[in-house]
């Protein structure tokens, strides 16, 4: 016995085996049946559909275990399971006897592929390209489900015209896609854009037409199923009255593209607040010196009223004050207080530099007498006349003041920090006078007289200081 189990060991020598599985490599040895012996000996379990690989080369050997996938296949509304040692979806469905259609869908484990694509799902830690061992193991026990969605035959009428196509999509928003029609607001589906797609369906699409619509002057563009004119206003919920516009007759036709104009008749309700300035008084305090003035400020006031407001076409035709609904709250005045003490100086003492263009006599003309007024202000007077405007003859502004009125006797320039605009004021030698214009030269207790342009240089007027008198 001994003798034999030498002869026999050198017969057959032991060989050293590498065993491919799954990714993982096992070293054995084996004598007699390598195949076997090295498949037992590493502990792998060989399943029908699996194939196994050998390779020899001098005392050592190679064997790879390729295993073969379960797949379920979803066809034809039957569930297959095939094992299979194919590498593509194609392939898998081969093996199981199931041919593809033009137009069917294939998804591999719910998601929209290929037959050309690889047998193998995703595994969970994203790794598509299996780099490592644990990957192609993860992928490898990973659940392989094939779904055969089979085409349909669908026709889908756009406008009338029909168009047919073999198709695996599930719903009709998805057929009409995979046709690369958009629906838009205003379009007419029918069935349903949800709706689930069968065999010889018909879907039905009326495109909606375009309107260019301007209604009381604001433009818009509608999309819209309507046939004609009065469909459009009943779309837009306008209800024409006696005396609106429509720029075609109501039974006009819907054509895509057209031009459509509506003017209405509304009324709405406004409400308006204005706002009032505070007034002016003047006020004089015997304690302040002359020239001296010190102002109190005002508080505005407020005027609301509610309107009933008609506007035609976009336009307002007509507003009324609805009757009691005007509320006004007074203003509280500016107060001015100048100062009235008696000057302890030469009232004729040196003038500021006039601005206007006249006679430079120290002396005013006080002649005639002074009306009643709220306040005497002592203030230096010049003259002038449009020829000392900012605008040459002919211009439309010529002789024009800062509020609009023509230069001549009775408009004056003021500082309107002290004479605001609108003060009327009476100038002895002149007589009463309107704060209507501003200039340059008027700074403080400064006032410009007007006069017409026929006075030439030769107004009646001599420049100097003169007491005027506030009216209002």
């Amino acid at each position: 016995m001994l003798l034999l189990a030498v002869v026999g060991f050198r017969l057959f020598p032991q060989r050293d085996v590498t065993v491919l599985n799954n990714g993982q490599a096992y070293n054995v040895s084996a004598t007699f049946d390598t195949e076997r012996e090295a498949v037992a000996a590493a502990d792998v379990q060989v399943n029908p559909g699996d194939r196994v690989l050998y390779a020899t080369s001098g005392n050592h050997a190679s064997i790879a275990i390729e295993r073969a996938r379960d797949v379920v296949v979803a066809v034809d509304g039957q569930r297959l399971s095939v094992r299979t040692q194919a590498t593509t979806i194609g392939g898998a469905l081969a093996e199981a006897g199931i041919d593809l259609h033009p137009g069917d869908a294939v998804l591999l484990n719910g998601t929209l592929t290929t037959p050309r694509a690889p047998l193998i799902a995703a595994t969970s830690g994203g790794d598509s390209g299996l780099t490592s061992v644990a990957a192609f193991q993860s992928a490898q026990k990973l659940p392989i489900e094939v779904d055969v969605r089979r085409a349909r035959l669908v026709t889908v009428l756009v406008d009338p015209m029909p168009v047919t196509i073999d198709t695996a999509a599930m719903s009709v928003r998805d057929v009409l896609a995979q046709l690369g029609i958009t629906v838009r607001e205003g379009d007419l589906v029918q069935p349903p854009l949800d709706a689930t797609v069968t065999a010889n369906m018909t879907v039905r699409l009326a495109k909606a037409r375009s309107v260019n619509v301007t209604l009381n002057g604001k433009a818009q563009v509608l999309y819209t199923q309507a046939a004609t004119v009065a469909d459009v206003l009943k779309v837009l919920g306008v209800t024409l009255q006696p005396g609106d516009l429509v720029s075609m007759p109501q039974d006009a036709p819907v054509t895509n593209g057209m031009t459509l104009s509506i003017g209405t008749t509304t009324t709405t309700d406004e409400v308006v607040t204005e706002a009032l300035p505070p007034p002016v008084v003047y006020e004089s305090d015997p304690t302040m010196a002359p020239g001296q003035v010190r102002t109190i400020d005002g508080v505005p006031g407020s005027r609301t009223a509610h309107y009933t407001v008609t506007y035609k076409n976009g336009a307002e035709a007509s507003r009324a004050i609805v009757p009691g609904s005007l509320v006004v709250t007074q203003p509280i005045p500016t107060r001015k207080i100048v100062g009235s003490k008696p000057a302890t100086s030469n009232a004729a003492a040196a003038a500021p530099a006039s601005a206007a263009t006249g006679s430079t006599a120290p002396v005013a003309d006080t002649s005639g007498a002074a009306p009643q007024g709220k306040l005497t202000l002592h203030v230096y007077a010049t003259w002038y006349t449009a020829a000392q405007g900012a605008w040459a003859p002919g211009s439309p502004n010529w002789g024009k003041t800062y509020t609009g009125a023509i230069v001549g006797h009775g408009i004056c320039a003021t500082d309107p920090n002290v004479i605001p605009m609108g003060t009327h004021f009476y100038v002895p030698g002149y007589g009463e006078c309107l704060a209507a214009d501003i200039g340059g030269g008027i700074k403080g207790y400064s006032i410009d007289l007007g006069f017409p342009e026929s006075v030439g240089s030769n107004a009646p007027w001599n420049t100097g200081y003169v007491d005027i008198t506030i009216l209002d």
